[in-house]
């Protein structure tokens, strides 16, 4: 999704990725029972069309709701999961013909639109059937979109549609159908990749500290390959949607991810940003430079060794370094109306009356202030360890 951010006019960050799974509310373009048999049908329909897809894979949905795709037995590194035809391929038409700019984009939304509208009798039904879409903040009403506190991105709430307005309006401003216009936006924004929409690939859920499997062009299409070692049997298959901050992916996708998890805020203060990425057991990384972000980025290992490299960075900061994001961090926290604890509360009372865009607001808002006090607290420990060493040596901290 990166050159789909950038043609987006996105603002690029350093930071990274979310955490924590958020309740997400989601929509089908057409109701299905549990038993539709839906994704066998997907797979029907793409062996008809050319492409291949490997038996050892299915799409279940988890204890959590979320869709994702499985091994159903062991899979060897180098494996093609998925070989999608360009001609199946929304955007993009061929390996030298590749989606340039925003007029691309609106092409695709435009041409989504119009398959919806075409409904069984679209080539792309069996696709478009299968489709699942997050309650992207877009959808929101005024009331759900305060739950958020002014935390990003409540201020790009209305992003997508104006951009819609903005740059398609030529394309769409006699639609007819608006609904199905802003299906295939909500699609788009959440499901495409860097060559458009490709099914069956656009399953595969996103996670950079356990990707596995990764896209590849060819002339013959879209290939989805395993990468990084075999995916053993039971484990789910993941592909990384590159570096974004947790506001982002909020965003775009409506859900933070479990781990590596970068969050950012202003100090209203000083005017100073600050970011630091999360990972499981209060471990955290304040300051992240470039170089660490890219390394964590592009690593494939264990837990432990991404939270060893998240600590030797913090040791490599100064005490001044770690107390000045401290003291940001508390006057943030002081500013927000709730408490991460109080919060707790509203959630549930939300998830009890079924208010699911505020509930995920909620949680969304929660997961921050929970993680930026871990990192606070991270930081004040970091450095009282700091100065005791110092005193213990005799000499000061240059």
């Amino acid at each position: 999704m990166n050159s789909i951010d950038r043609m987006m006019g996105k603002h690029k960050t350093l930071c990274f990725l979310p955490s924590i799974m958020l309740l997400v509310s989601l929509l089908s373009f057409v109701s299905s029972s549990p038993d539709d048999k839906g994704f066998e049908r997907l797979v029907t329909w793409m062996r008809q069309q050319g492409g291949r897809v490997d038996d050892r894979i299915d799409v279940i949905v988890f204890d959590n709701g979320i869709r994702g795709m499985v091994a159903l037995e062991d899979i060897e590194e180098g494996a093609e999961l998925l070989l999608c035809p360009w001609k199946l391929v929304m955007g993009s038409t061929s390996f030298g013909d590749q989606m340039k700019g925003g007029d691309s984009m609106c092409a695709v939304v435009q041409e989504m639109a119009h398959e919806i509208r075409q409904g069984k009798n679209s080539l792309w039904y069996p696709y478009l059937d299968h489709i699942e879409l997050p309650r992207l903040l877009s959808t929101w009403d005024q009331s759900a979109l305060d739950e958020l506190q002014g935390l990003s991105p409540y201020q790009d709430a209305t992003r997508h549609l104006r951009w819609l307005s903005e740059s398609c309006d030529a394309s769409f401003e006699d639609s007819h159908d608006k609904t199905a216009v802003e299906r295939a936006l909500i699609s788009f924004v959440s499901r495409a990749s860097e060559v458009g929409m490709i099914p069956i690939y656009d399953l595969v859920n996103h996670h950079n500290g356990k990707r596995n499997a990764k896209l590849r062009l060819t002339k013959e299409g879209a290939q989805l390959i395993v990468v990084g070692g075999p995916i053993p049997k039971r484990q789910e298959i993941y592909q990384s949607y590159g570096i974004k901050t947790a506001s982002t992916m909020y965003l775009n996708y409506g859900f933070v991810e479990e781990w590596p998890t970068c969050w950012n805020f202003k100090d209203s203060d000083s005017s100073d940003n600050f970011a630091f990425i999360s990972f499981p057991d209060d471990v955290v990384a304040i300051n992240p430079t470039a170089d660490l972000i890219r390394e964590v980025w592009h690593a494939n290992m264990p837990l432990v060794a991404y939270q060893s490299l998240a600590n030797g960075h913090m040791e490599s900061l100064s005490s001044e370094d770690l107390l000045r994001f401290a003291q940001a961090a508390e006057t943030h926290l002081a500013r927000f109306p709730t408490t991460a604890r109080e919060d707790e509360i509203l959630l549930a009372e939300a998830t009890r009356l079924g208010q699911q865009d505020r509930a995920s607001a909620i949680e969304y808002r929660r997961a921050f202030k929970t993680s930026l006090e871990t990192a606070r607290n991270s930081c004040n420990m970091a450095a009282s360890a700091r100065d005791k060493e110092v005193e213990g040596s005799g000499y000061s901290e240059l």
